[in-house]
């Protein structure tokens, strides 16, 4: 079947190809010269929501006069230009081999492995109207148990200015750096459809023309069957706007739904969206879990250094009855430029100690639900936040560009880990990063990426201590990590 499925590609790579139509969140540093290329006016489009999709940014960048540019948005343009010459292939393959002493404990955007050791494979072609990908991958001693995969697999058709998409796609929404609270790629990705706006161009009725390049995105996804509702289905769609060059702002926007024995139809999801928050005596099909909320981002440069500004609060809840989202949980940061060492420097803090009672103390809600028990989880990681629920979280970061094709990314991790020291009652659910422990983390996080043998090498790891409240004592951790890719 996968042979067919091979052949099938390369039949339609002989017809008209155009460029792979997005940017995935696979990629720190390639984000973090998009966002300067964004910080400092060259791309115009909303950069908050991935899948990126290219068409928008080509579009800008094709409009810049290189010649305005400084050395350093010069070099971050044509590492983004060869990116996308890279996604222009008409046929692309590429393969992947990791192996770590450890698995990776906290997953962040663009991280370089998620397993012990792991191998992976992919064919791609892109053409006008279609755009698909084969990924095939073996994991050594995986933590949710399933060693072959095909994550990262697609199929997609253009109509108009809007990409349908099916398979198991990572997507990464709102402007932090380290971790968000809604949507990242924490946990792997669900298999489901995906409707997406391609080109974020503006309104042309000058009604609408104000709320400036728009993007839009939502997807239906199926959840794993191993969990306390099998087959969770799960629904999300975020918009963003950009009414001026300096501010984006983001609208997300979740919700759990359906699963085994329970109502699956497009009428019980309709339902679901008017139905969730009351109590699961009075639905038929359940009590459906909602997450939503809006995230900013300002940025601009000041005494010639490019900043930004950054926050993203995501509700657990709705009330019925005062009409209003309730138990919050709260992200925000700031950004720099230092161009004498071509660095972005980001200062992120995270908080998840939403409280769902009347105490502003009792915890155990975020990313928790009493009817879907697994929680907002898919294969025991977190869909939101890496550090998962209760957690206060304070990372350091640096993203380095080296020259050559290298670069550095380097965090310093502050954690506060499930800060109440208990679970949820259920046992499906419960913070799966520190079961039953207020643990207390203080991490180093390297990694460096250079060209070696006509692909890249990616070597880095963690130095960590770890302090535990509840059963006392301290740990040392470490891992070390070594990686290869190369595209045909």
């Amino acid at each position: 079947m996968k042979i067919r499925l091979l052949s099938a590609l390369l039949l339609l790579s002989s017809s008209s190809l155009q460029a792979a139509w997005w940017v995935e969140p696979n990629d720190l540093a390639l984000r973090a010269d998009i966002q300067l290329l964004s910080d400092t006016g060259v791309i115009l489009q909303p950069i908050t929501t991935y899948p990126l999709m290219w068409d928008g940014l080509k579009q800008d960048m094709d409009k810049a006069d290189q010649s305005k540019m400084s050395s350093n948005q010069i070099s971050a343009f044509e590492r983004v230009s060869t990116a996308y010459n890279k996604d222009h292939r008409s046929f692309n393959t590429k393969i992947e081999l990791a192996a770590a002493s450890d698995p990776t404990r906290f997953i962040g955007f663009g991280q370089d492995y998620r397993d012990k050791a792991q191998t992976s494979v992919d064919a791609e072609v892109t053409q006008d109207w279609y755009s698909g990908r084969l990924s095939a991958s073996y994991h050594y001693d995986p933590i949710d148990g399933n060693s072959t995969r095909l994550d990262n697999s697609f199929a997609a058709v253009m109509l108009g200015n809007w990409i349908v998409s099916a398979g198991a796609q990572q997507k990464y929404w709102g402007p932090g750096w380290d971790t968000g609270l809604i949507q990242t790629t924490n946990a792997r990705p669900m298999p489901g459809i995906t409707f997406s706006r391609n080109n974020s161009q503006a309104f042309e009725t000058p009604w609408l023309n104000w709320v400036g390049p728009w993007t839009f995105t939502t997807s239906f996804s199926k959840m794993e069957s191993d969990r306390y509702v099998p087959e969770t289905k799960h629904w999300g769609a975020r918009g963003t706007l950009r009414p001026i060059s300096q501010l984006e702002v983001g609208f997300s926007w979740t919700m759990q739904w359906g699963g085994d024995g329970y109502g699956n139809s497009l009428g019980d999801w309709w339902d679901g969206l008017f139905n969730g928050g009351m109590s699961e005596g009075e639905i038929e099909n359940g009590q459906e879990n909602m997450l939503a909320g809006y995230d900013f981002r300002w940025s601009d440069t000041a005494f010639g250094i490019p900043y930004g500004i950054y926050y993203e609060r995501i509700h657990e809840d709705y009330h019925t009855v005062k009409n209003r989202l309730i138990n919050a949980s709260n992200m925000g940061g700031v950004d720099f430029v230092l161009a004498d060492i071509n660095t972005r420097v980001f200062i992120e803090y995270a908080d998840t100690r939403a409280a769902c009672g009347i105490e502003s103390d009792v915890y155990n809600c975020m990313y928790e639900h009493g009817f879907y028990q697994s929680g907002y989880r898919y294969y025991g990681k977190s869909l939101g936040s890496t550090y998962d629920n209760d957690s206060a979280t304070l990372v350091i970061g640096g993203i380095t560009q080296l020259g050559g094709g290298q670069n550095i990314t380097n965090k310093l991790r502050w954690l506060r880990l499930n800060t109440d020291g208990t679970d949820t009652g259920s046992p499906e659910g419960g913070n799966p990063v520190s079961p039953n422990e207020y643990e207390r983390v203080y991490q180093l996080d390297t990694s460096y990426h250079r060209p070696f043998y006509e692909g890249t090498l990616k070597v880095g790891g963690t130095l960590g201590y770890s302090q535990y409240v509840n059963n006392g004592g301290n740990d040392w951790d470490t891992t070390v990590y070594a990686g290869w890719e190369r595209s045909f």
